[in-house]
């Protein structure tokens, strides 16, 4: 796509927006039915398709410009190949970026005019000042980073890292900005004393945007969309891995899947604190929220994230398992056996604890601390050890059995209702269903998925890594790690619009159209499906536009072919 193309696009979206804008403020003006899918669902694709394009686009640029000074730092051309290749996906899927967020505004606006006209009047500056300049900013500052990427070399590579993180912080301060007003419709702001209407009346817009579910949000997302594209930039590697015929470019598409992946599953292992930290502050700020989200009608919702969430960990494990046959000597790599043992002890030690003393009570890591750090401390003392690939079986294992606990319901019913002797839990098995378990499960993924990492960096430290000798399934598990968290994306944004039931803003602006209900998973996953599909159908489509396309024709120093048995 040119250049001229893609300003096309954006200028379509502001024009959308300014329409839009114009259409909503006529008076009486009536709102748009749409058919089959109803006003509801037809705006929850259109955001939700906008919020998958914006999240890679927040995400990308982040360990883009890592990469990058990696390459410089270390003169290393892997990395700087890596991060041309996905910015030039990045720019591409801007212009989706833009033209989504433009029809997202609209639909809207013709949907939902009172509402839309209420919010912007409540965040004017936001909406008419703050983000598009912002938006114009980032613009500008990412062509520009892409179309210096060549010139901006040797000396002055340093001038053009410095762009990059200025892209970055501008993309950063755009998420936390537009964040506000989202945020602001689950959380509104309140006061002790005082109804949310009257308060909201004296309210300035830092108030505004300063709610309960401001900064959570802003760190979930962040790290959310890090993680994604992570992902992508795996799903970038499997595809031309996938696609090449020589063995020095299988080598360098097995190194950069294998860093997307790394980038990818770093996130994810700060990605379930985020989440958690999140839900506190739905439930401090309304206590009702909690059991509508975990016992009521959105509790199976959350028995699906956590299935997702655990097929992520599976696969990224299952891809470092797969990952070790690439590594010369790898036979020669062991681990003490206090690591499978803790590894194995570890959900029932830890369920025990938190229930005794819930977090955040300090006397549970006073107990758990030692635990954690056993392998480091004994492992010294204790001179039995086992293979590497005995420890990254029993981690898998243990992924399994920790997915288990996770889909462990306390009734297999979704609703607060009492249920029959038959689909409730044997009282013995009680504890696997409530919170403690939950959170043990959720660690017992993370620390296993650290332990098996550090198990593949110490055969790479001590045996000799062939990139493009491993097993074809590994890009199969790429493809779907992408997929996977694509797909969670798109179930946790339906599930943050659903936590306000049937208001547009919780407690303040109810919804009482026929609408206003909450869908069952069946028929949410249908439409979250449609929408993963399409967007992965773009992606992959812009990745062979600007990538495959193009491939026989670069020749660039920062491409430069990687020996097979580089390190």
């Amino acid at each position: 796509m040119k250049t001229w193309q893609r300003s096309l696009m954006a200028l379509i979206a502001l024009l959308a927006l300014f329409g839009g804008a114009a259409y909503a403020q006529a008076p009486g003006t009536p709102p748009v039915e749409f058919p089959y899918t109803g006003n509801r669902t037809a705006l929850w694709i259109v955001a939700q398709r906008h919020i998958l394009f914006a999240g890679f686009i927040l995400g990308a640029p982040i360990f883009v410009v890592i990469s990058e000074w990696l390459g410089y730092r270390k003169q290393d051309p892997r990395y700087d190949r890596l991060a041309k290749e996905v910015t030039k996906v990045t720019v591409i899927l801007y212009s989706m970026t833009a033209l989504t967020g433009g029809l997202f505004i609209f639909v809207l606006l013709a949907t939902y005019p009172q509402f839309t006209t209420w919010l912007i009047n409540h965040f004017f500056i936001v909406f008419a000042v703050i983000y598009p300049l912002l938006f114009i900013g980032e613009t500008f500052v990412l062509y520009m980073y892409f179309y210096t990427w060549d010139a901006w070399k040797g000396n002055k590579k340093a001038r053009h890292i410095a762009l990059g993180v200025l892209l970055n912080l501008i993309g950063s301060i755009t998420l936390f900005v537009i964040d506000g007003p989202t945020s602001f419709m689950n959380t509104p702001v309140k006061a002790e004393g005082v109804s949310p209407v009257e308060f909201l009346a004296t309210a300035s817009i830092w108030d505004k945007m300063f709610n309960y579910s401001w900064m959570p949000l802003n760190m979930h997302r962040l790290v959310g969309n890090v993680t994604f594209g992570g992902f992508v930039a795996g799903l970038i590697a499997a595809y031309m891995y996938m696609g090449s015929t020589k063995d020095e470019e299988r080598a360098y598409y097995d190194w950069m899947g294998f860093v997307g992946n790394m980038i990818g599953v770093g996130a994810l292992l700060f990605l379930p604190f985020m989440g958690y930290l999140l839900a506190y502050e739905l439930c401090d700020y309304d206590a009702s929220i909690c059991p509508y989200m975990m016992a009521d009608q959105l509790s199976m919702f959350f028995e699906m994230q956590g299935a997702m969430i655990g097929l992520i960990f599976l696969a990224s494990n299952y891809y470092i398992w797969l990952s070790m046959k690439r590594i010369e000597g790898v036979e020669k790599v062991r681990m003490t056996i206090i690591a499978p043992i803790v590894m194995i002890a570890l959900p029932l030690v830890m369920t025990k604890v938190l229930t005794d003393y819930p977090a955040p009570d300090p006397k549970s890591l006073m107990f758990l601390l030692p635990m954690l750090l056993a392998p480091a401390i004994l492992g010294r003392f204790i001179p039995i050890t086992v293979s590497s690939r005995t420890v990254i079986k029993i981690g898998f294992l243990m992924v399994v059995v920790g997915n288990a606990i996770w889909l462990t319901p306390h009734g297999f019913a979704p609703t607060g209702a009492k249920l029959v002797a038959e689909l409730e839990l044997p009282s013995d098995w009680n504890f696997l269903a409530l919170m403690p378990a939950k959170n043990s499960a959720a660690f017992t993924l993370v620390f296993v998925t650290v332990v098996n990492y550090i198990i593949y960096n110490r055969a790479v430290t001590q045996g000799t890594i062939v990139w493009g000798k491993i097993d074809y399934a590994s890009q199969f598990v790429l493809i779907f790690l992408a997929f996977s968290a694509i797909w969670t994306m798109g179930l946790m944004g339906a599930v943050r619009s659903l936590l306000r039931k049937y208001f547009h803003t919780y407690n303040l602006l109810p919804d009482f159209t026929a609408e206003s209900f909450t869908p069952t998973l069946a028929y949410s996953a249908w439409y979250i499906t449609g929408i993963t599909v399409v967007f992965y159908a773009v992606v992959s489509f812009a990745i062979l536009v600007t990538l495959r396309a193009s491939h026989p024709k670069e020749h660039a120093p920062e491409g430069s072919p990687v020996p097979a048995g580089a390190k």
